[in-house]
């Protein structure tokens, strides 16, 4: 306990550094990217509200997800995440809503996305942001944004993603402000099997990050995942259980060898 405690500590003095210079906003989407290593911007589906808004168009009724990811497994570090989509034929809406952190340090989402085809090969899609955040001793603040994304595709096997989250300037007080980043992706699929995720993930106060991930079904009903972020030298892995394409169940974890273990979880239903 005391270990633990001593942890958490850290982690929210981390927390409050960062803060006091530059806020951002955590991961969702559990699961869903976790095995991965967090790639996934040319993903297209019901998971694709957390990170590229463009792939919602691959809903193509209505689809749910509940994601949870306890991040260094501390129950203080808990995200969960809900998205909710529907296809139209003007295009496809979907709603997300997730809240990271404790008492001392909390953030809240909630989103209004919408994704249209414009073209055969290309997807537009974008969301608007409702962000909160709490902070111990500084107090809380609501602010407004927007996010926007792109995907095309470039032949039968290759995907080419784009997302940008905050393009503009929003300050969340008189020193913090909500940092813009920037998301490329390709995903290749050299076979009905396998498919190949190379992501590149740049805030404008951070270094690049780099990561890689690959997903294999060796089954219809399974899925493995497995991938490597280079600039956090983090391993992920997860598995995925498809029952008719209509419930899926996600389980992912990444392992840090300085913090310990990100365990998650992700339960999808589409009709």
């Amino acid at each position: 306990m005391k270990l633990k405690a001593l942890i958490v500590g850290i982690l929210w003095c981390c927390l409050l550094q960062f803060a006091k210079a530059q806020t951002g906003f955590s991961y969702a989407g559990g699961a869903n990217f976790m095995g991965y290593a967090k790639a996934g911007t040319a993903l297209s589906g019901t998971e694709a509200i957390y990170l590229n808004q463009a792939g919602i168009t691959g809903v193509k009724n209505m689809a749910f997800d509940l994601s949870a990811e306890r991040r260094y497994n501390l129950e203080e570090l808990t995200q969960i995440s809900l998205a909710a989509i529907k296809s139209f034929k003007i295009g496809t809406f979907g709603i997300m809503a997730s809240s990271f952190g404790f008492n001392a340090y909390n953030e809240q989402k909630i989103g209004l996305a919408y994704g249209r085809k414009l073209a055969k090969n290309i997807t537009l899609g974008g969301q608007f942001d409702m962000l909160r955040y709490n902070i111990d001793q500084v107090g809380s603040s609501n602010v407004f944004s927007f996010e926007v994304g792109i995907l095309t595709q470039i032949s039968e096997q290759l995907t080419l993603g784009a997302h940008v989250f905050s393009p503009i300037h929003v300050k969340v007080n008189e020193v913090d402000k909500i940092s813009t980043r920037f998301r490329l992706g390709l995903k290749y699929m050299p076979s009905k099997k396998v498919f190949l995720l190379a992501d590149t993930d740049k805030t404008l106060e951070k270094a690049m990050e780099f990561k890689i991930g690959v997903g294999y079904a060796p089954i219809q009903v399974l899925s493995l995942m497995a991938g490597f972020n280079t600039l956090h030298s983090t391993w992920h892995f997860g598995a995925m259980l498809n029952f008719d394409d209509t419930y899926k169940i996600k389980t992912a974890i990444g392992s840090s060898h300085i913090l310990g273990n990100s365990p998650a979880i992700s339960l999808q239903y589409e009709n």
